[in-house]
C-alpha cells in the first residue's frame, strides 16, 4: 500500500509503507516537536515580561497535538479561515475609506475586479471564505484628503495594512504616529505592527487559533524603508536625524553619534540599521513561534523579505545603496529563518516559508520565464497619491498592455505577480501534503 510520509523539513516521499518507513517518520514527527518547543523557549526573551508566564506551557501542549496530527498522516485540508497578517503585500483594503475609496483604490496594486492579492487568490484556491479587512480606517491631518475613523469587523480575519512594521506600530511609512515623532503631514495609515496584529486576533477569537485556519504571515518591507530613510538623515546630523532616528528603534549611543553628522554619523547609522533588520527578523519568529505555532495554528506559511534592490524604486539609487539594501534584506531573512529552524535547518510541522527573496532574483535574472513583459518600470501613471499603487486602478495606468507587468508602483507587485506568488505558496502545500 503506497503511503504518503511527510517530514519535517517538507520533503514528501511516497512509496510502499515498511517498517523502515513508519520509523522514518515517526523520527521526523518526533524532531518536528522538539523543533517547536525548543523554538518557542528561545523566542520568550523577545516578550514582554506579562506575555512569558504560560507561554512555554501552551507551546508544548500545542506541539504534541501537531506531533500527533504528524504521526497519524497527512491528507488534503479543508481550511474553513485563511487568517492574514502582515503588510501592504497581503493589505486587502484597511484603508478602502474615504478619499482613498472615492479614486477607486484600497489596495496596493492595480485596483479593479482582478486586483486580487497573494492571500485573496490563495483564500480562492484553497477554498476559504474570501478576504476581508479585519480593521479600517484613516487619519490624514492634511488637507484634501479624508479620511474615517478606526472601525473593527468580527468576522473578517485579515489584519494586514500598508506600511506596518512588525513591532512598532503606526510608525511605518506615512504612519499616524509620525505626525507627532516627526511632526509629519500625512494620510494618517494606522499600520499597526504585525504584534498588535496577532494580538487583536488572539483577543477576538478567546487566545487561540483553530486547527482548520490556514495562517500567512508577511512583514519586514516597511521596517527595511523606516531603517533606509533614518540611514538617509543621518550624514546631516542635528535633531531631525535623531528623531528618524528614534523611530528607526537605534539606541542611544548611535543616536549620540547621528546628531553630530559626517561620515562617523554615517557608518554608525548604517550598522545600527543592518542590528535593526536582525533583531526584526527575531522578534518575527518570536512572535511566530509563541504567538503563532504557540497559539494553536497548525499550518503557517511565513512570506520572507524580496530583494527591492530589483524593484523600480532599488534600481533607482545607486549601487552602494542597493548592497545596503540587499544586506539588511538578508539580515531580516536569515535571523528569520534560524528563529523558525532548529539546528538541522528543519522546519516544525505545519510551517511553510515562502522564499520571496529568491523568488526576486530569479524574476531579476530571467522576466520571461515567468511571463512578465516589464521587470523594472511601474504600471500605474500619475495618480492623486504620487503614482502609488494605493489608489491605482485601470484609470490611471500608463499607456499600453500592463497586464503583465511586475510591479504597480515603485515597490508593490500588480496582480500578475500577486497571482504567481499564490500559486508557488499552493505549489508548496501540495509538496508539504497539505493541498
Amino acid at each position: 500500500m503506497n503511503k504518503v510520509i511527510v517530514l519535517a523539513a517538507g520533503v514528501v516521499v511516497v512509496g510502499v509503507a515498511t517498517a523502515q518507513t513508519e520509523t522514518v517518520e515517526r523520527q521526523a514527527c518526533q524532531r518536528s516537536y522538539a523543533t517547536t518547543v525548543s523554538n518557542c523557549a528561545k523566542s520568550l526573551d523577545y516578550l514582554d515580561p506579562n506575555e512569558r508566564a504560560g507561554t512555554q506551557q501552551t507551546c508544548v501542549h500545542s506541539a504534541m497535538a501537531r506531533r500527533e496530527a504528524c504521526l497519524v498522516g497527512v491528507t488534503k485540508v479543508r481550511f474553513n479561515s485563511m487568517v492574514t497578517f502582515g503588510a501592504s503585500l497581503s493589505d486587502v483594503g484597511a484603508y478602502k475609506v474615504g478619499t482613498v475609496a472615492a479614486l477607486g483604490g484600497g489596495k496596493y496594486t492595480v485596483n479593479g475586479p482582478d486586483g486580487l492579492t497573494w492571500t485573496e487568490v490563495l483564500a480562492k484556491m484553497v477554498g476559504a471564505p474570501p478576504q476581508c479587512a479585519a480593521q479600517t480606517g484613516l487619519l490624514p491631518n492634511i488637507s484634501g484628503v479624508t479620511g474615517a475613523p478606526v472601525q473593527n469587523f468580527d468576522n473578517c480575519f485579515n489584519y494586514a495594512q500598508g506600511s506596518s512594521r512588525v513591532s512598532s506600530s503606526g510608525t511605518g511609512p506615512a504612519g499616524v504616529a509620525l505626525q507627532t515623532a516627526l511632526a509629519q503631514r500625512n494620510v494618517g495609515l494606522m499600520c499597526i505592527s504585525l504584534r498588535e496584529q496577532v494580538g487583536n486576533h488572539l483577543a477576538k477569537v478567546g487566545g487561540y487559533f483553530q486547527r482548520t485556519d490556514l495562517v500567512t504571515v508577511e512583514a519586514g518591507g516597511n521596517d527595511l524603508f523606516t531603517q533606509l530613510t533614518a540611514v538617509s538623515s543621518a550624514a546631516g546630523g542635528g535633531a531631525a536625524a535623531v528623531a528618524t532616528g528614534t523611530v528607526a528603534g537605534w539606541p542611544q549611543a548611535t543616536l549620540d553619534v547621528v546628531i553630530l553628522g559626517g561620515p562617523a554619523a554615517l557608518d554608525a547609522a548604517r550598522a545600527a540599521a543592518v542590528k535593526a533588520m536582525d533583531q526584526a527578523g527575531a522578534e518575527l519568529a518570536a512572535l511566530i513561534n509563541t504567538q503563532i505555532v504557540g497559539r494553536g495554528a497548525w499550518y503557517v506559511v511565513v512570506r520572507n523579505l524580496g530583494n527591492v534592490a530589483y524593484a523600480p524604486l532599488g534600481r533607482s539609487v545607486d549601487a552602494a545603496t542597493q548592497a545596503f539594501v540587499v544586506t539588511m534584506t538578508q539580515a531580516f531573512n536569515s535571523r528569520l529563518n534560524a528563529g523558525l529552524t532548529n539546528s538541522a535547518g528543519a522546519l516544525p510541522y505545519g510551517v511553510i516559508i515562502f522564499d520571496q527573496f529568491t523568488l526576486t532574483e530569479a524574476v531579476a535574472a530571467d522576466p520571461a520565464r515567468f511571463g512578465f513583459s516589464n521587470n523594472s518600470s511601474p504600471a500605474c501613471g500619475p495618480n492623486a497619491f504620487g503614482g502609488n499603487a494605493l489608489v491605482c486602478n485601470s484609470t490611471n495606468l500608463v499607456p499600453g498592455d500592463t497586464s503583465r507587468y511586475a510591479f504597480a508602483d515603485l515597490t508593490h507587485p500588480t496582480p500578475y505577480w500577486h497571482r504567481l506568488a499564490a500559486e508557488l505558496v499552493m505549489s508548496r502545500m501540495v509538496v508539504a501534503g497539505w493541498q
